[in-house]
């Protein structure tokens, strides 16, 4: 066997050290003198490459107070190997400070008299891992963290040996003693009713490798209800084993159906409106449509003798009775149509001047008292329900007439604009106002801004316009009066338009 000059060994020994793939040093003396250090460990020291011949504790001071120049001269004094894992060391690389972590040496160098001249340190960088590993911790962290605020317990069942074990809070929900207990323990906790459910959820396994259903559990003669979410593990050393969280969920079973029991009742007591709402048309059909017939009758024939004795005053007044009563006709035919149904019709073709007209006869009276002028310009047709319409008109003009400022003639103007895309409507007065923090509260159902002694109503007036405008789906608002009184802006969409 042919031996080689020991030159020659020094530079294989030498080139081997150099192309290492992990950091190799060689200190020497009392300041650790770098006496080697191949380009893995010059990289790491990150100081440049000419630091073969200064002292280690000058290139790196930042170790001065990270205990690593004691573990170096405690290996020089005593002659004894030292050895990290995961320890991290604070670096300065480019002029910053960073934390790196190694797993590394410090193994003493003897002469031939048995003395230690000199410390080999080798080492290899584990930074990645170690913050692989510092996040999956506090991802860990965070995750028990969660199910803990979400009150939910987890567990995990060995199939094959048929034992469970659960978190504190899982053991909780069964009073288990111990935090693994044999599965038949918990399968003799189950209902009845639902033993089959478990198995069947337990079979499928095989086919979903996912565990979910929703069981009732008998606890000291009371029943919970579990709801379990699991999985089969994919780690190798876990297999065939169902990892999960269970959830106590009697409290939301509870409120279910106590919400299902209120529905059922609500929906009870609906049906009986509805029903009281049908027998209030008929109500209507037979109790008042007959008088008004007999109204409209006796008018008729009250017209007609007049009209033959020449009585135009009277025969004004019979004139004006039976208009009314045919309105009365119309109106509660119109009401009828609406109880029966439930819901009015919303595409009839509707003339808001006629609107307007009849309005304008059945407050004729109150118009007089008040002085009070209505105009408007020949306003558009429109799609939608006539009774409900003329009940927009008449709350609002109607208010117009109430709230009008004493030893003032009220002055009404209904305009309206068309831009293509939508229609404005505009009725103005010029009676007492609304201020503009009030405008939003008038809207509310039952709100009042004058007591029932001021202004009579119930308050229900402008909150029923407002249903009214958006059943059309229309927008419905107070403006800023720029002089007195109040100004209503209703705006539809350009498709309400005949």
């Amino acid at each position: 066997m042919m031996t080689l000059p020991e030159s020659v060994r020094e530079n294989i020994l030498r080139d081997v050290i150099n192309t290492a793939p992990f950091p190799i040093g060689l200190y020497t003396g009392h300041k650790m003198k770098i006496v080697l250090a191949n380009e893995s460990m010059i990289k790491t020291y990150g100081k440049g490459p000419n630091v073969i011949g200064t002292n280690y504790t000058e290139i790196l001071p930042e170790l001065e107070n990270q205990q690593i120049f004691d573990q170096l001269r405690n290996v020089l004094h005593t002659g004894k190997s030292y050895e990290a894992k995961n320890a991290r060391v604070d670096i300065v690389v480019d002029g910053v400070l960073k934390p790196h972590y190694f797993n590394y040496n410090f193994t003493p160098i003897f002469d031939a008299q048995g003395k230690v001249y000199g410390v080999m340190n080798t080492a290899a960088e584990v930074t990645e891992l170690n913050v692989a590993r510092q996040q999956t911790l506090e991802i860990e962290k965070k995750l028990r963290m969660a199910v803990e605020s979400s009150q939910l317990g987890t567990f995990e069942i060995d199939i094959t040996r048929g034992l469970i074990r659960g978190s504190k809070r899982f053991t909780g929900f069964f009073e288990m003693e111990n935090q693994e207990f044999p599965l038949q323990d918990l399968t003799a906790l189950i209902h009845t009713e639902d033993k089959a459910l478990w198995q069947d959820a337990l079979k499928e396994l095989s086919d979903t490798r996912d565990l979910n259903c929703e069981l009732r559990v008998a606890v000291r003669n009371t029943i919970h209800w579990i709801r379990f979410s699991g999985s089969l593990s994919e780690s190798d050393n876990k297999e065939n084993t169902i990892v999960g969280i269970a959830q106590d969920i009697t409290e939301q079973k509870q409120n279910a159906q106590e919400l299902l029991e209120l529905v059922e009742q609500r929906t009870l007591e609906l049906k009986r409106s509805n029903d009281d709402l049908k027998q209030f048309g008929h109500v209507i059909s037979h109790d008042l449509k007959e008088p008004v017939r007999k109204v409209l009758l006796f008018s008729n024939a009250l017209m007609q003798d007049l009209d033959q004795e020449q009585k135009p005053r009277m025969s004004q007044y019979a004139h004006k009775i039976n208009k009314s009563a045919a309105r009365l006709t119309e109106m509660i035919d119109s009401i009828l149509n609406y109880s029966s149904s439930g819901t009015p019709d919303l595409d009839e073709t509707v003339d808001l001047n006629s609107i307007i007209n009849n309005i304008k006869d059945d407050l004729e009276i109150k118009i007089l008292e008040k002085r009070a002028v209505l105009t408007h310009p020949e306003l558009p047709l429109l799609r939608g329900s006539k009774i409900l319409f003329h009940q927009l008109f008449y709350n609002l003009i109607s208010n117009s007439l109430k709230f009008s400022r004493e030893n003032c003639d009220v002055d009404i103007k209904i305009d309206f604009s068309d831009d293509g895309e939508s229609l404005k409507l505009i009725l103005q007065d010029n009676g007492i106002g609304i201020a503009d923090e009030n405008s939003e509260r008038i809207f509310n159902v039952f709100e009042r801004l004058h007591s029932k002694d001021q202004y009579e109503g119930t308050g229900l007036g402008l909150a029923l316009c407002k249903k009214i405008v958006e059943r059309h789906k229309g927008k419905m608002r107070h403006v800023k009066s720029e002089s007195t009184g109040a100004v209503f802006e209703i705006i539809f969409p350009a498709s309400i338009l005949h």
